[in-house]
């Protein structure tokens, strides 16, 4: 009867383990492409990251567990209808391509998670609930990726004011200067980086050469 009991308790907890483990979150995705945004255009768009089994390009397949960067790819691709390469290496899984681009020499796809470039491969980085994702083509050099940018709301003189930042792998933001916003579509250079639209507007975000484009923000 004891022994019973034992197996009993140990079947719950192995229940209750897998059940916990499998708590599905949501997050935020985008991803960036190299002329234009693929997904989460205007804004991030929520949604659960995918779980396994995922298919690779040589017909192999892979567990992915839940809530992994590569599974918020596998749903933004699901969601947007994009194509995507995913490549079994000796290594882990690699995301070669998305949409029409492949990565080529030192250029290619990468995440970053609240702004940082995590040390992990994307099938292998567990998301937290309110995560936000973003994926993008990247071009290294010398000194590594591109920054990408992002945008800092503030209100002064009655109107409301954006300064445009660029933030490293590391998550590290400064100031970005010279950038062009795109204001309705409409080129607007600001050598400060910062912009207060003297208009009604409907959508705006930062760009900058060699950086990664920010997302849309609109009015509130």
């Amino acid at each position: 009867m004891l022994r019973r009991l034992f197996v009993l308790v140990g079947v719950v907890l192995a229940a209750l383990t897998l059940a916990g483990a499998a708590v599905a979150v949501t997050v935020t995705v985008r991803v960036e492409g190299v002329t234009k945004t693929l997904f989460g255009a205007d804004e991030s768009i929520a949604l659960e990251p995918t779980a396994g089994p995922l298919v690779a390009s040589d017909g192999s397949s892979h567990p992915l567990a839940p809530s992994t960067a590569l599974g918020a790819l596998e749903a933004a691709s699901l969601e947007g209808e994009f194509y995507y390469k995913l490549d079994s290496l000796s290594f882990g899984l690699f995301v070669s391509q998305v949409g029409r681009h492949a990565g080529v020499g030192a250029s290619g796809w990468v995440y970053k998670v609240n702004g940082v470039s995590p040390p992990v491969g994307a099938a292998d980085y567990i998301l937290k609930e309110g995560d936000d994702v973003l994926w993008y083509y990247a071009r290294f050099g010398d000194t590594g990726g591109p920054t990408t940018m992002d945008l800092q709301a503030s209100t002064g003189d009655g109107a409301r004011c954006y300064q445009a930042v660029a933030r490293d792998d590391a998550g590290n933001a400064s100031n970005a200067t010279d950038v062009i916003y795109l204001v309705d579509g409409k080129r607007i250079r600001s050598e400060s980086g910062r912009l207060c639209p003297d208009r009604p507007w409907h959508r705006l975000r930062a760009t900058k050469a060699g950086a990664v484009r920010s997302k849309v923000v609109h009015p509130r």
